[in-house]
């Protein structure tokens, strides 16, 4: 058998090289999402911007930082939070079997997924429905961003406009 620190040195030389190919790959990953999602960080950074102005009381966007999570996916998970209530929109980027980047988004309602894959026979570049969550190419981040603007939108004036409907107690 070979010397213990040999072994221990050879070991230790394999254990870095295989961290600096898997930091490597991270790294790249990172990159890409950053690209392919940056339409819908600058949309949330703009909407959430809005929200922060002073004497704005209606909630606030927080989650917009992206992430690389154990299944080596870059994630978002923008949290609209109102006076009442929360929504979540959970946006991924990452590899499909066969190699391909794609964008999956969950937490939209269902007229706002009809806007990013209509009907249920819609071609794999338009988007596509996998369970809950929509599929899109990894090219479609503006597509994105502009219907998570709506959401957002929509979120918070639904909020103020069942606020109106009951009275102030006096």
């Amino acid at each position: 058998m070979a010397h213990v620190n040999e072994v221990k040195d050879r070991f230790r030389t394999r254990l870095a090289a295989a961290d600096a190919r898997s930091n490597g790959f991270r790294q790249k990953l990172l990159e890409d999402g950053t690209r392919a999602l940056q339409p819908v960080i600058d949309v949330l950074h703009l909407m959430a911007e809005v929200l922060n102005e002073e004497h704005n009381t209606h909630g606030s966007i927080t989650g917009a930082e992206l992430t690389i999570d154990t299944d080596n996916f870059v994630t978002l998970c923008a949290r609209l939070r109102g006076v009442e209530c929360e929504q979540k929109i959970k946006v991924k980027y990452g590899p499909e079997l066969g190699g391909k980047n794609y964008i999956s988004v969950s937490g939209l309602h269902q007229r706002y997924n009809e806007r990013l894959a209509p009907g249920s026979s819609a071609s794999a570049h338009i988007g596509r429905v996998i369970g809950s969550d929509i599929h899109l190419d990894e090219h479609r981040g503006a597509d994105l961003a502009e219907v998570i603007r709506d959401v957002i939108e929509d979120f918070y004036v639904a909020q103020i406009e069942q606020r109106s409907h009951f009275p102030v107690a006096a």
